[in-house]
């Protein structure tokens, strides 16, 4: 097993790592490869030039070109955009089962390996598993880049360029997709877009397309409509009831550009799993939740019925501002909120006689070990934590344990069909001892 002259090699793959790649050796030196799946063997690697592979920390990344011995739930690629170069479905080749697998293996790792989180400890930890459905077709908004020529589509793998909208990919709904290319088409005729921008693409539950550019800073771009007049908005409902105490919808108008969850199934999934976990907090005089990171207070809603009091943080603006609006409508009143930075906002939020729970939801950075150790000063009885990075959840999630809680339950969830992505949702109740569970302490 050794490097031709084309710089390929033929090596068999081991377990898989963060970002959607999985590891093979080749020497004594670890190769982290694209296109590959745990266990395969004799498989062909195009090697990425050594200046790109960070050959001076030990390690090469590469492609798999061809596969001799292939793993059982390998498929056809799926991906039209994907196979034109676009960076969007780096995980198309493999189904449901195969992907799940995959993306537990991944959390499990980076517990131990980022998290520091002992063997002992994880084999107490219930770990369950969901592959949200649908697996393609989920997706029901998306981000488009507009390169200096005015070419609009998604980013290629690695690049600033971009792949043409025309090359579809197999993650949006057919709601999203259909006469997309054409819509795009027609705002290029008509000189609406601006190079170096972006377009923000979504679909309501009424399967109405809606489109706004975004222009400005990345933090907090500035939204203009395509068509004239006032921003667009989009609407999307919710049902409660599993894990509460009774039924209800809460129906949302938010703006294109604000987050929601992209797989169409992910916001009552989610919901539903808090409201299961979470108790009443009953009689308890002046019970208090927080949402942290809470955006549109979607987690917001079913706290409301665990709690005398729920406070929704972030800086979300309109998402909030909308979510505001959203359980007003629905005779939600119990629920506050506040605009601003989590970290800095902890010291001051309301407590009560007692911080019943808290769920925190921070974007792919994580939260960090200051947010979570002053959240963990306030001794919330109930935390779910959810993470849509393995690493830097599993980081999260260490800082938890050395403050004194533990892991009761982890669900592994596939919201991302078709890509490498993963949300996880632990559950955590505090315990006696400050660092169980902890290799270190910091």
């Amino acid at each position: 097993m050794g490097v031709t002259k084309t710089e390929e090699v033929v090596i068999n793959l081991e377990g898989p790592a963060n970002g959607g790649t999985v590891i093979g050796r080749l020497d004594g030196q670890v190769v982290f490869v694209r296109g590959g799946l745990p266990g395969e063997h004799d498989v062909t690697v195009a090697l990425d030039p050594a200046r790109k592979s960070n050959s001076k920390k030990g390690f090469r990344t590469g492609e798999a070109t061809a596969v001799g011995q292939p793993h059982p739930h390998r498929v056809e690629p799926l991906c039209p955009a994907a196979k034109a170069g676009a960076g969007c479905c780096d995980l198309d080749f493999v189904d449901a089962i195969g992907a799940l697998e995959f993306k537990k293996q991944v959390v499990l790792d980076q517990l131990r390996r980022v998290g520091k989180i002992d063997a002992e400890t994880l084999n107490q930890i219930q770990v369950t598993t969901k592959s949200l459905e649908p697996y393609a077709g989920s997706r029901t908004r998306v981000r488009l880049a507009v390169d200096a020529q005015g070419t609009v589509g998604q980013r290629a793998r690695g690049s600033h360029d971009v792949v043409a909208v025309e090359h579809e990919c197999a993650q949006w709904s057919d709601a999203l997709k259909d006469g997309l290319a054409q819509d795009v088409h027609q705002l290029q005729e008509a000189g609406r877009l601006t190079p170096n921008t972006e377009i923000a693409v979504a679909v309501g539950d009424d399967g109405t397309r809606r489109m706004v550019q975004l222009q400005g800073s990345a933090g907090r771009p500035q939204a203009e409509a395509l068509t004239g007049g006032p921003l667009p908005t989009v609407t999307r409902t919710v049902h409660y009831g599993e894990g509460l105490d009774r039924e209800f919808d809460v129906q949302w108008e938010s703006q294109v550009q604000d987050f929601w969850q992209a797989h169409s199934a992910a916001p009552q999934f989610y919901s539903s799993w808090i409201a299961r976990h979470i108790p009443p907090a009953g009689k308890e005089r002046a019970s208090v939740a927080w949402d942290l990171y809470g955006g549109a207070g979607v987690f917001s809603a079913a706290l409301s019925r665990k709690t005398d009091r729920v406070v929704c943080v972030d800086v979300a603006g309109s998402a909030s501002e909308a979510g505001a609006r959203a359980l007003d409508a629905a005779g939600i009143d119990n629920v506050e909120f506040v605009d601003g930075d989590v970290a800095r906002s902890v010291s001051s939020l309301p407590r009560g006689g007692k911080v019943h729970a808290v769920v925190v939801d921070p974007p792919r950075t994580g939260a960090g070990a200051q947010a979570i150790t002053d959240i963990a000063k306030a001794r919330p009885r109930h935390v779910v934590h959810v993470g849509c990075d393995p690493a830097t959840a599993a980081r999260d999630l260490g800082v938890w344990i050395q403050r004194g809680y533990a892991i009761k339950e982890l669900c592994v969830v596939d919201a991302f069909g078709l890509n490498h992505h993963v949300e996880l949702l632990a559950y955590l109740v505090p315990t006696r001892g400050r660092r169980a569970g902890s290799r270190a302490d910091s």
